[in-house]
Order: C-alpha cells, then sequence, then structure tokens
C-alpha cells in the first residue's frame, strides 16, 4: 500500500506551497526554498518513500516559511492499514496575543518613522535642485548679458521645479501626513484591543475529548464509507479542533451532534 498519490493531489489541491517530509520527529526532506520549487520536492519525496523501508511517513505542508503549524499528510509505505491508525493529537501553546500586537505596533511605527525620513529627504533635493538652478540662471545671465536667447532648457526646468513646489509638496505633505494618522489610528486600535480584558475559556481535558470522539466514531462501523472517512480525519489531525474542523467539513449534521458531545 502506497498513498502517496493521493495524499499529493490533496496538497496541490489545498494550494499549499511548501512541503518536506518526515519520519517521526526525523526530517528526510528539507522545504523547498520557493514555491516553484515545490513540484521538484515532490519527486524527492517520492524518491525517498520508494527507496527507504515500509511504514509510515508524513508530509508536511504550509503556505509560507513563517507559518509555525503547518498541516500534516500521512504516508503509509507498508502494509498497516490506514483505518489502525490512533489519532496523533499535538496540543501547541499559541503565541502570546500581547507579543504579536507588540510586533505589529512596533512594525507600524518603523513604517511611520521610514516615511518620515523619505519626505525630509525629497523635500531637501528639492532644495538643492532649486539652488543648483538659481546659481547657473545667474552664471548664465553674466555671460550672456546682452543676448536674448530663446527660452533654454534651463528656464523650462525651473519653471517645471517651480510648479512642482507649487503644486507638488502640499500634496506630498498631505500624503505622509493622511499614512502617518491611517498608521496612529492602527496602532491605537492595537493597543485598545491588547488593552481589553482577554475572556477565559473553560479548559476541557484532552484526554476526555479524545476518548468521546474514539466511542463516537466506532458507532459508525457497520457504515463503512463514513467509517473509513472518519479515521482518515483523525489520522491526519493533530489537535482535537483539527479534527472537528475536518468533520464540519465532511458533514455539519455530524459535526454540531459530536459538538454536543464534547
Amino acid at each position: 500500500m502506497n498513498n502517496f498519490n493521493e495524499q499529493k493531489q490533496k496538497i496541490v489541491e489545498s494550494g499549499f506551497k511548501y512541503i518536506s517530509l518526515y519520519r517521526g520527529n526525523e526530517q528526510l526532506c528539507a522545504w523547498n526554498q520557493s514555491p516553484r520549487l515545490r513540484d521538484a520536492r515532490f519527486d524527492d519525496i517520492e524518491n525517498r518513500l520508494n527507496n527507504d523501508a515500509p511504514g509510515m511517513y508524513i508530509i508536511k505542508a504550509r503556505n509560507s516559511t513563517s507559518e509555525k503549524n503547518p498541516i500534516t499528510f500521512v504516508v503509509n509505505t507498508g502494509s498497516e492499514k490506514m483505518s489502525d491508525m490512533q489519532p496523533q493529537i499535538i496540543y501547541k501553546d499559541s503565541a502570546s496575543d500581547k507579543l504579536l500586537e507588540n510586533t505589529k505596533i512596533l512594525d507600524l511605527t518603523v513604517e511611520l518613522k521610514q516615511l518620515e525620513m523619505e519626505n525630509r529627504f525629497l523635500k531637501k533635493q528639492i532644495a538643492e535642485l532649486e539652488s543648483d538652478i538659481a546659481e547657473l540662471e545667474s552664471a548664465a545671465a553674466t555671460t550672456l548679458a546682452d543676448a536674448t536667447p530663446a527660452p533654454s532648457l534651463m528656464e523650462s526646468a525651473k519653471d517645471f521645479l517651480g510648479s512642482l513646489m507649487e503644486f507638488g509638496a502640499p500634496l506630498l505633505d498631505q500624503h505622509f501626513s493622511l499614512k502617518k494618522q491611517q498608521l496612529e489610528i492602527e496602532a491605537l486600535k492595537l493597543q485598545g484591543r491588547r488593552s481589553a480584558p482577554a475572556a477565559k475559556p473553560v479548559a476541557k481535558d484532552p484526554n476526555v475529548q479524545i476518548r468521546i470522539i474514539g466511542e463516537w466514531v466506532e458507532t459508525f462501523a457497520d457504515q463503512t464509507e463514513i467509517y473509513e472517512a472518519l479515521h482518515e480525519m483523525s489520522a491526519k489531525s493533530q489537535t482535537v479542533d483539527e479534527f472537528m474542523n475536518y468533520l464540519n467539513q465532511f458533514n455539519p449534521g455530524m459535526y454540531a451532534e459530536l459538538s454536543k458531545q464534547i
């Protein structure tokens, strides 16, 4: 038995961009460095599965390199049936909301400072260009005092710069002012969410939830198609919430029924 192609199809249809191969906690094939290299990594994984000992392997998939909790897809290259596998539920601590909000506020502050620096730099460039044109115009007037030349490129540049200073500079100030206000409002929203007391969810015993799910799944033993589908969801779920999410996608009615029990 080898369900690699089946799992590969699921990953492709789900649109995951990055994949890697594991056996237990051991990484056998590293993550692809670019989404365009995903298919090549599939070839590496298939080659490894064909040459390594039969058994249970895990393909992990994610949509970005910064994603901390990739989705897992179990590949069985041995004789063990997928339905015999027990749910592998791994509990991970979620990242601190306060830390994420502080990081967002810091990013907004840095972006605001960058915009202010760009604004000052552009104003400085305009002032320097205006000064250079004034010097060139003065030198040209001294050299060609008796001539009456047609409007020069220098004069055209001066007219353009004058228009830019008259209309462009106020618009530039307005752009940066609006951007600054937007960033400050976003930062205040984040600070407001951080200061609001978070509701404490009622803790549930995961072991009890797993036992209830297992007993509930066995009630469908006489319905082969549903029974196998539930075992497949259990095999690729790392947490109770993930199993419930798969069940909701499969059958909302069954999801509502089981939700009342756990």
